[in-house]
């Protein structure tokens, strides 16, 4: 989020990011990133109309396992991911914004989560939401020997959007949330043109292996 669309918020919004002070707006919709509950819609106007810009559509490393070597005719892959990161469903708005839910809806309706009908994955729109799950299953089972790492991924949406009213009101906010999970596995010694890959080989083979160079 811009440094200008930022400080616009920390004044809309009057509170610190991460605090319960944001339940004490009842007319913004805010969902920070460490927990902050999503303030009462309040004076928010019914039918406003979205503009959404900014649209980012990320990927996000979320776990990567150690190497494993697996010998000729290959093998079962047992290490388990270890997190690196979480994605949070959440939303910041300014003073006359609509619930936090609403603004997701919105979004997702944008980027074509969300049917015209409303229908949609719930975890879309779940504030406060910490992405997918890293599968504690295995890697899964593989034919040919080498030095093979899996990883998991997701695939961010974050955009910066304005809510405007009859009259000329308007809020302005910035909503993320996630749509795609993603799982891969790569050999340390084999190139690959997937950056999310690369960057799991980076940080599990070795900035001087064949994945983690390729391009």
């Amino acid at each position: 989020m811009g440094l200008a669309l930022a400080a616009l918020l920390a004044g809309a919004v009057g509170c610190t990011g991460g605090s319960g002070d944001a339940g004490k707006t009842s007319d913004s919709a805010t969902a920070g990133t460490k927990g902050a509950q999503a303030a009462a819609a309040g004076k928010a106007c019914a039918n406003g109309t979205y503009t959404w810009i900014n649209i980012e559509k990320p990927t996000r490393l979320l776990g990567v396992s150690d190497v494993e070597t697996l010998g000729k005719g290959g093998g079962t892959l047992k290490h388990k991911l270890r997190r690196l990161a979480t994605v949070q469903v959440a939303v910041q708005a300014g003073t006359g914004a609509p619930a936090a839910k609403e603004i997701l809806t919105s979004l997702g309706r944008k980027v074509g989560e969300i049917d015209s009908d409303g229908d949609y994955v719930g975890a879309f729109t779940k504030v406060g939401g910490q992405g997918p799950e890293l599968n504690d299953d295995d890697g899964g089972t593989l034919d040919g020997a080498g030095r093979f790492v899996h990883y998991a991924a997701v695939r961010v949406v974050e955009a910066d959007f304005r809510y405007a009213c009859s009259g000329g009101k308007a809020a302005i906010g910035h909503a993320e949330s996630w749509t795609v999970p993603i799982t891969g596995v790569l050999e340390c010694g084999e190139s690959t043109g997937n950056a999310t890959a690369r960057e799991a080989a980076r940080l599990s083979c070795g900035a001087d292996s064949v994945a983690a160079k390729s391009s």
